[in-house]
């Protein structure tokens, strides 16, 4: 896939529009729209908004924002708190949520948590176990990226760069930056053992959980999903849902 609009890009939003007109809830139709979604970046007055980070993680939050933004239908309050706080203005269970997005585009937004969401989390869980750690314990001046990786940041955003045949860069603008904690991802699934990958994960959605407060779910937007996964699994495959322009 490209970075230019395929030329069925405009369907997200005429769908979008079509079930506000017949009365739906705008959540549940940005879901929908959502799920057929395909474009994978575009420049929106001189600001990048990258979709679909290497055709296979859908950021949710920034394709609903953007089809509100075109279509309307959301109270500002509203799509406020889902935006900055994760929290829908309707709950929807993890079946009802799946449904609206489809096969194609649930397996998008969990590449997208996991690979996201969930590895940011990992490493504040990991700071917080650096800063408690004793000074006689062996990693104890090891940083974060030594401890998940066992690579330097400065090696691995080189090795980030390299693959993708770029120099590396001073410094990671915001769709960069997010793309790096991607390709942080599948490098820990790729070179980690089942075992481990299992516990970072559960140590990653353990420290969302107590970030959500008491009760908590890891994912707003799928406030039951604990209730019918295995705490100690390891992420979903990932999947690669670039087509054709």
């Amino acid at each position: 896939m490209t970075d230019h609009a395929p030329l069925h890009a405009a369907r997200p939003f005429e769908r979008y529009r079509a079930e506000l007109a017949l009365g739906a809830h705008w959540y549940p139709a940005a879901l929908r729209a959502a799920g057929v979604w395909t474009l994978r970046s575009e420049i929106v007055r001189q600001r990048r908004l990258v979709y679909l980070i290497d055709g296979q993680a859908l950021d949710l939050l920034l394709v609903i924002e953007r089809l509100v933004a075109m279509g309307g239908g959301a109270e500002r309050d509203e799509l406020d708190r889902l935006l900055f706080t994760g929290a829908p203005p309707i709950t929807l269970t993890e079946a009802e949520f799946r449904e609206a997005l489809g096969p194609e585009g649930y397996s998008a937004y969990l590449n997208y948590f996991y690979g996201v969401t969930v590895e940011e989390a990992l490493h504040c869980a990991v700071e917080l176990e650096a800063a408690k750690a004793h000074s006689l314990d062996a990693s104890a001046s090891l940083g974060i990226y030594e401890r998940i990786y066992g690579r330097s940041l400065s090696d691995l955003v080189a090795a980030y760069a390299e693959e993708r045949g770029d120099d590396p860069p001073r410094r990671l603008a915001w769709p960069a930056y997010k793309s790096f904690i991607y390709w942080l991802f599948r490098l820990r699934v790729r070179t980690s053992v089942a075992p481990r990958i299992a516990s970072d994960t559960r140590k990653a959605l353990d420290y969302l959980r107590r970030l959500r407060g008491p009760g908590g779910s890891p994912d707003p937007l799928r406030p039951d999903a604990d209730a019918s996964s295995d705490p100690t699994a390891a992420p979903p495959t990932i999947i690669d849902i670039r087509r054709p322009a």
